[in-house]
């Protein structure tokens, strides 16, 4: 009798069996809400007739420079929001005036809805490919920022002050003190910035772009081809998760004691 209970923990105790049956729940609901004449299906398309669609649009003349656009736009936008994430969250954190002049306007623009800029983003600068970058930007680096703000100055004031006591030069202090310190905040930092320069390069591609896969969903929108539309929005997901695994490995690497806790 005892036996099936062990069994029976130690699938529930496997994350991979979990996501299974959290994935499962979620098509389960979505086929359902999406049947059986709950929702027009001009507006709308279960899981089953989104499969069928799959082949058709990722073979179609569009879908693979569409892809790449897409990355394009998102890696050049996520590389500069990380750079300048960065540096001025440490340049902020470490000179005093610059912490009480900048910071409550920093959280300020974090909390706000920057994607409501879009319409002034493209007055200015029109439908270009520094609108499109400035919008990625400007998602994509606040959480780097303050991530790294707060890892600097979070770095143990003792171990700083050994390390002054010892002639440490500010360059050491920097490469073997507080910038390890901040390891943990940075990699937060860098995987909250993805996901919103993500989020940035799918705004800007739906409203100042006609390329890319934020177009391919306004197209397949305005066509009411639901099924289509659906494995853009799919796309999306799974580029989200690819990357989101790829920054837990770069966690991995960078701060063990993270994944152990």
């Amino acid at each position: 009798m005892k036996k099936p209970e062990r069994k029976r923990g130690r699938l529930v105790d496997n994350p991979w069996f979990l996501r299974a049956l959290g994935l499962a729940a979620i098509l389960a609901v979505w086929q359902w809400y999406f049947t059986g004449g709950r929702v027009n299906p001009i507006l709308g398309a279960p899981p089953t007739k989104v499969v069928t669609a799959v082949w058709s649009v990722i073979t179609g003349p569009d879908y693979a420079g569409a892809v790449v656009s897409t990355l394009e736009l998102f890696f050049v936008g996520f590389f500069i929001s990380a750079v300048l994430g960065i540096v001025l969250g440490f340049v902020i954190a470490r000179v005093r005036v610059l912490d009480e002049m900048f910071s409550p306007y920093l959280f300020a623009l974090y909390a706000s809805p920057l994607p409501a800029l879009v319409p002034i983003i493209t007055a200015v600068l029109g439908f270009t490919m520094r609108s499109k970058l400035l919008i990625v930007v400007l998602l994509g680096t606040f959480p780097v920022l303050i991530n790294a703000q707060q890892g600097a100055k979070e770095v143990d004031q003792t171990v700083l002050e050994v390390a002054r006591s010892l002639r440490a030069s500010k360059r050491r202090l920097w490469i073997d003190v507080i910038l390890p310190s901040s390891v943990p905040f940075l990699v937060v930092g860098l995987r909250l910035g993805a996901a919103r320069a993500m989020i940035g390069t799918v705004v800007a591609e739906l409203y100042t772009s006609p390329q890319g896969l934020g177009y391919q969903i306004t197209k397949y929108g305005m066509r009411f081809d639901m099924d289509a539309m659906f494995v853009i929005v799919l796309t999306f997901t799974a580029m989200s998760l690819i990357l989101g695994g790829m920054l837990r490995l770069l966690e991995r690497r960078v701060a063990p004691w993270r994944i152990a806790q």
